[in-house]
């Protein structure tokens, strides 16, 4: 039996010393087939880009192991350039994560530069490859990064992500700054890209929408803590965790889906609600309320 492409064990991220030291997650283990999307969801502050932090190799876990091949992986500066070349890393904000000072084509061709990807002329052939894949105009190479959209800007980083063929991407709520047309068409992008090249991806949100699009199974973290892990069929349309179907029913327009208009009102506040109002959340959900589809 082969190993899984990424296998996480009982994984621990604390910060800071003494005292003051924070537990941001408190032991998750899953494993990552070749092609597979994992979504990682929960509120902000739950530990999700923690944990995907770590595999990464930006952060260092107090205990536990990741392991990519079957080979656990160091910190990221111990790590040899094939492995760093195996997982790449798309961030929320595509502003922040593009230098405004280069060009389009300047800043997807430097992973290549750097790593001495052939010489000139096939890493501007690579970089056309990059920007036709990621559905990107050639004209637009030329252009700074204050010169496009948001979608484009987030197309440009998933190209310079993509340069060195990885075998794992990491999207660390890719989508959330990003309108819902252009999430549309970003998730669908990355979907295609996906089956297209055999991308394993952990997806980290807290949209369900685009974790019912985008992935094959979902790790639910409430403060450092999974709470659920399965496939979305039955993570989605059968949580066990009360946490899950406040998610879920939180990426309802509650106006527009519940009759119930005090229900709606402790939604939109955030306030609790009672397992029989949730379970009528549910059943909007099943009903396809949530995704748009006919479930």
């Amino acid at each position: 039996m082969t190993a899984p492409l990424l296998s996480i064990r009982d994984l621990v991220i604390d910060y800071g010393k003494g005292p003051g030291q924070f537990r941001a997650l408190h032991g998750c283990s899953f494993d990552l087939e070749p092609g597979q999307v994992m979504a990682v969801v929960g509120e902000s502050g739950s530990g999700k880009s923690s944990l995907v932090r770590a595999v990464a190799g930006l952060v260092a876990p107090a205990s536990g192991e990741v392991r990519l091949d079957g080979k656990v992986l160091p910190a990221l500066r111990k790590r040899p350039p094939q492995t760093r070349r195996m997982i790449q890393m798309v961030f929320q904000d595509p502003g922040s994560s593009l230098n405004p000072l280069h060009r389009v084509g300047a800043i997807i061709e430097e992973p290549l530069r750097v790593t001495h990807y052939g010489d000139a002329s096939r890493r501007a052939a690579r970089v056309a490859e990059l920007m036709e894949m990621t559905q990107l105009s050639p004209e637009l190479a030329s252009r700074r990064p204050r010169e496009l959209s948001g979608g484009q800007k987030q197309r440009v980083a998933i190209a310079r992500a993509l340069a060195m063929e990885p075998r794992l991407l990491i999207a660390d709520e890719a989508l959330s700054a990003l309108d819902f047309t252009t999430q549309d068409h970003v998730s669908s992008l990355l979907s295609d890209l996906r089956r297209e090249l055999n991308l394993a991806m952990l997806f980290v949100s807290h949209d369900m929408r685009s974790v019912r699009r985008m992935a094959d199974d979902v790790c639910v973290i409430e403060k450092g803590h999974v709470v659920e892990q399965g496939p979305v069929s039955e993570v989605l349309y059968n949580p066990s965790s009360a946490y899950t179907r406040l998610l879920l029913a939180a990426a309802l327009n509650p106006r527009a889906a519940l009759s119930d208009p005090r229900l709606a009102e402790a939604l939109e506040n955030g306030e609790a609600v009672s397992e029989e109002a949730l379970e009528g959340v549910m059943e909007i959900i099943r009903g396809g309320a949530l995704m748009g589809d006919s479930r």
